[in-house]
C-alpha cells in the first residue's frame, strides 16, 4: 500500500508491504517516520486503510482505578479477555489501585489493545517503558496474544525486533530502504544505511539443547551455537550477536582460545559498508563479520577463500522466538 504524509510527502512517502497473518516490525533510526506510519494505519491520522486496534507510543490513563482504565471501550467479553492478559504481564493485582507507575500503565494500556477483536494490530514501541527483566515475558504474551491476525509494530531496539517480528520493513527519512525476514535483513542490509540502522549482523533461529549457568547451546540449521540466555530444553529461539563481534582468520587455525563458536567455512561475499567491509563466511549457517581495510587486507580474506570465524559465548544473546 502507499502511504504519504503530509500530502507533500515530507515526513513520509512511502510502499509497504505487510503479508497477512505475519508480525511485521518496522524498524529504524529516530524520526525514520515509524510512528507516523502507523498512525496512519491506525487512522488518527488520514483515512485507515486496516481495521486495527492500535496502541500508541505514549498511551493513556484517565482518573479512577487501572480496572476501570483497563476496561475502557471493550465488551464485557473483551474485558474479562484484557483481565487475563492484564495479569500474565503481572498487572492483575492492581486493578483496584488508583496509582500506577509508567511500565504499569504500558502493561494495562496493552492489555486493553491486545484484548480488542480487530484483524490487526498496531503497536509503537510496546516494550520501551519496560524494565530489562520484564521485557521477554511480556514479548511472550504480545505474540501469544496477537495470533494468527496480522501485526504492525513499531521499535528501533534490535532485541524487541527479532523477538517480536518475523517480517521486517527498515524506515530511513520517511523511506522504504529494505524488507523481508528478520534475520535476512539483518545479515544482509541492502547497503550502509540499512546497515547502520540494524547494526547487527546475525540473526540465527535454533533450539535450546544444552543449558549451563547463564549460558545455553542453541542447534541452528546443523550449527552448534553457545550465547547467553535463560531457557528450557527444546525451547524454540532467536540466536543474536554483532558483526563486530566476529573474530576472523584466514584458513583454520591452530587454536581459538577460549571462546565456545567457532565456524569453519568458505568466504561468500565481501562488500563495502562505510568505512569497513562486511564478510560473510558459510558455515552451514552464515555468518557476517565486520572487518577494518586493514585487517581484510592483511587476512588476504575474498570470495572462495577459506576461512574461520570466531565467537565468544558472552556476545551472543539468546532470546524467545
Amino acid at each position: 500500500m502507499k502511504l504519504r504524509y503530509p500530502d507533500d510527502g515530507s515526513q513520509l512517502d512511502c510502499e509497504l508491504d505487510i503479508p497477512d497473518g505475519t508480525r511485521t516490525v518496522v524498524f529504524g533510526p529516530n524520526g525514520a517516520g515509524k510512528s507516523t506510519l502507523l498512525r496512519l494505519l491506525a487512522g488518527t491520522i488520514g483515512d485507515s486503510p486496516l481495521d486495527a486496534t492500535y496502541l500508541p507510543q505514549s498511551t493513556y490513563h484517565f482518573r479512577g482505578t487501572a480496572g476501570w482504565n483497563l476496561g475502557l471501550g471493550l465488551s464485557a467479553e473483551q474485558a474479562a479477555r484484557a483481565r487475563q492478559l492484564a495479569d500474565r504481564l503481572g498487572v492483575g493485582h492492581l486493578l483496584d489501585a488508583k496509582a500506577v507507575s509508567g511500565g504499569e500503565r504500558q502493561r494495562l494500556a496493552l492489555a486493553r489493545t491486545l484484548a480488542r477483536p480487530e484483524p490487526w494490530v498496531l503497536l509503537d514501541e510496546p516494550l520501551a517503558a519496560l524494565d530489562a527483566q520484564d521485557r521477554m515475558k511480556v514479548a511472550r504474551v504480545i505474540v501469544d496474544a496477537i495470533g494468527d491476525r496480522g501485526a504492525v509494530i513499531v521499535t528501533h531496539d534490535q532485541e524487541a525486533a527479532a523477538v517480536l517480528g518475523d517480517h521486517m520493513v527498515v524506515l530511513i527519512d520517511g523511506q522504504v530502504h529494505q524488507s523481508g525476514a528478520v534475520h535476512d535483513v539483518f545479515a544482509q542490509p541492502a547497503d550502509g544505511a540499512v546497515a547502520a540502522a540494524v547494526g547487527l549482523g546475525n540473526v540465527l533461529d535454533g533450539t535450546v539443547r544444552v543449558t549451563e549457568g547463564p549460558l545455553c547451546s542453541v542447534q541452528a540449521d546443523g550449527a552448534t551455537i553457545w550465547g547467553v540466555g535463560d531457557h528450557e530444553l527444546g525451547e524454540t529461539v532467536r540466536v543474536m550477536f554483532g558483526a563486530e563481534t566476529v573474530t576472523m582468520y584466514a584458513g583454520t587455525p591452530p587454536s581459538v582460545g577460549s571462546a565456545r563458536n567457532s565456524f569453519i567455512g568458505i568466504v561468500t561475499d565481501v562488500r563495502p559498508i562505510g568505512r569497513f567491509y562486511e564478510v560473510i563466511l558459510d558455515a552451514g549457517i552464515p555468518i557476517v563479520a565486520m572487518l577494518t581495510p586493514g585487517s581484510l587486507e592483511a587476512l588476504g580474506l575474498e570470495e572462495g577463500v577459506p576461512a574461520t570465524a570466531v565467537v565468544k559465548a558472552t556476545a551472543v544473546r539468546v532470546v524467545p522466538s
